[in-house]
């Protein structure tokens, strides 16, 4: 097989094949524990400065969180302390307002409101003008104070002032049982000042967040810097702190940290890290540029010395020896430098040509003594075949029982079409295969004239065949088939000194072979039990059979056999072997 015409290989396949292409292999297996601790590395420092920003937002929520919750933790202590004041109940709305009103006099800038409900939800008094006996019995602290006895904080809210505010309530309890309510306003304002006098608001963004998951923004933060909605329900319901990283609504990255101030109240701090990511990624690429340098630069050392040193000798080493032909001498011409395992290769080879070419010589001498003995083989076959036909024909002739002699004509005819078939074979000098058009030719003249027919007179013969090969066992079964279709036809298609047409047909469609003998005599009666079970029918079926193909009759207007089967290739000795003893079953 020529360079040109060798089958199409996978190129990575192509290029391991040679010795730099091995040699680059090697060094990539042995690089990839390097590879491995360098990558590790990288992506540990990668995941390092990512892991940054969630730590900065820890921290900042830490501080802030700290820094607001003791201005509820001063709220819950300033209303359970005057929750504890004695006969805050008892007293006249006249004596509870002094009280109250005092209180929200020293902390102005941080409450907007305290008051006092009784058990029935009544306002006792109020640092804000309002009128005593007033139900707040629906209001939101007050129900909730009630119900869970502690201290408690509603939802942002408006109060009777208008300002903004989270009012917190704790429960008056004597003997058991909630004698009223404790209530006091924090005005929002408050913490929205006491996040812009820290120090530490520099890039993040900081909101509070009620129970009903309302933000308040502490700094300047816009709304599309909060997380989605989904993710703030998931950091609000948290019990405890938690941060993690999200895309905010408006698509930049951002660190979240959740801190819980109180129940209901929760404090959530953003820091950008879309710089903090850029910086990480710079930072990867940097350190994969290195490693990848690295390893391009020991990949081209290692490949272009192995070529110099290697490769370059053996391709020099192939090259002569492409141009050695069996029957020359092999020319050694050993380089200066060239490893030791190269000269070695090239002796040797020097040794193998001369040996290949002393043992072609007895090959051919081999080759030239088989094809004479498988010539005078088919030859005697032939001439065997024709003396048994002869014989046939001879005992037939002495035969007085009409149906006895005709069984001897039959056979005789079998006989003659395998003779026909040795004597293809030797005159082709290929004893395996045979062309099949000249031999259909021969045979259905030959049947004819063992008729009594000659073709073209009574009845013409049309033999219409591909220029096809058959290997010798498909032969034997394909002869006696045609030997059998086209006599039958002779024989009873046309009766009387009928005249007509036998036509033999073999198409090749692929791998695959049509073979149709039809005529246009009085055609074969199917349906009649004793013409399906004859001799000839059951051979014909063996013959198809052991071809590997199937068979179909018709005989209406003339008689029609279609057979279909597989030409098989040219085969090792072992598998002729098989064929021929698959022949002799068959035959016995």
């Amino acid at each position: 097989m020529t360079p040109a015409a060798r089958p199409h290989r996978p190129a990575l396949r192509q290029v391991l094949r040679g010795v730099r292409g091995r040699m680059f292999l090697l060094l990539l297996v042995a690089s990839v524990p390097v590879v491995g601790i360098a990558s590790a590395n990288a992506i540990l420092g990668y995941e390092s400065e990512l892991a940054s920003g969630r730590r900065t937002a820890t921290i900042l929520g830490d501080v802030a969180a700290a820094r607001h919750g003791a201005t509820i933790d001063t709220l819950q202590q300033t209303l359970t302390g005057l929750a504890r004041r004695p006969g805050l109940l008892a007293a006249s709305a006249a004596g509870c307002l002094p009280v109250v009103r005092a209180l929200l006099s020293l902390y102005s800038d941080r409450y907007a409101n305290f008051s006092v409900l009784n058990d029935e939800g009544r306002l006792l008094c109020s640092a804000q003008p309002a009128p005593a006996g007033r139900s707040l019995q629906q209001e939101d602290y007050f129900q909730r104070a009630v119900a869970e006895r502690k201290f408690v904080l509603t939802p942002f809210r408006r109060d009777m002032a208008g300002e903004s505010v989270i009012t917190g309530a704790v429960p008056l309890i004597a003997d058991g049982a909630v004698r009223g309510v404790v209530a006091g306003s924090l005005l929002l304002d408050h913490f929205v000042r006491d996040e812009a006098r820290s120090q530490e608001r520099a890039a993040q963004r900081t909101w509070l967040v009620d129970r009903g998951g309302v933000p308040l923004p502490l700094t300047k933060a816009a709304s599309l810097d909060l997380p989605p909605p989904a993710v703030l329900q998931r950091l609000i319901q948290q019990p405890g702190a938690v941060t993690l990283e999200a895309r905010a609504q408006g698509g930049a990255e951002f660190a979240y940290a959740s801190t819980p101030l109180a129940p209901g109240l929760r404090l959530l701090v953003g820091l950008p890290t879309g710089e903090i990511r850029s910086a990480a990624n710079a930072v990867l690429l940097r350190r994969a540029f290195e490693l990848a340098t690295f390893l391009l630069a020991c990949l081209v050392v290692i490949v272009l010395g192995a070529d110099l040193a290697i490769a370059r000798p053996l391709r020099l080493l192939a090259a002569r020896v492409r141009q050695w032909r069996p029957g020359a001498p092999f020319r050694s011409q050993p380089l200066q430098g060239e490893p030791d395992e190269v000269r070695s290769l090239e002796r040797a080879v020097a040794d193998a040509a001369q040996a290949i070419s002393a043992r072609e010589e007895e090959l051919r001498n081999a080759l030239r003594q088989r094809d004479l003995l498988m010539a005078e083989i088919h030859h005697r076959v032939k001439n065997n075949l024709q003396i048994v036909a002869s014989l046939l024909n001879l005992q037939a002739g002495r035969l007085r029982d009409a149906r006895a002699k005709a069984e001897f004509i039959t056979a005789r005819d079998r006989v003659q079409a395998l003779a026909t078939l040795h004597r293809h074979l030797y005159t082709n000098q290929t004893f395996e295969m045979i062309a099949l058009r000249p031999f259909l030719e021969e045979l259905g003249q030959q049947l004819f004239a063992a008729l009594g027919e000659r073709p073209g007179q009574r009845i013409a013969l049309v033999v219409e065949a591909d220029d096809l090969e058959i290997v010798t066992d498909q032969a034997v079964s394909l002869a006696l088939l045609v030997t059998e279709t086209v006599t039958n036809a002779i024989k009873h298609g046309f009766p009387d000194a009928r005249s007509g047409t036998v036509t033999v047909t073999v198409h090749a469609e692929g791998e695959g072979v049509t073979l149709t003998v039809r005529d246009d005599g009085l055609g074969m009666k199917l349906d009649d039990e004793e013409a399906g079970q004859g001799i000839g029918l059951t051979l014909i079926r063996g013959f198809a059979q052991h071809l590997g193909g199937e068979i179909e009759i018709r005989g209406e207007g003339g008689t029609e056999l279609v057979l279909r089967f597989t030409l098989r290739r040219r085969e090792a000795e072992p598998a002729n072997t098989e064929h021929m003893a698959a022949n002799d079953g068959a035959a016995g």
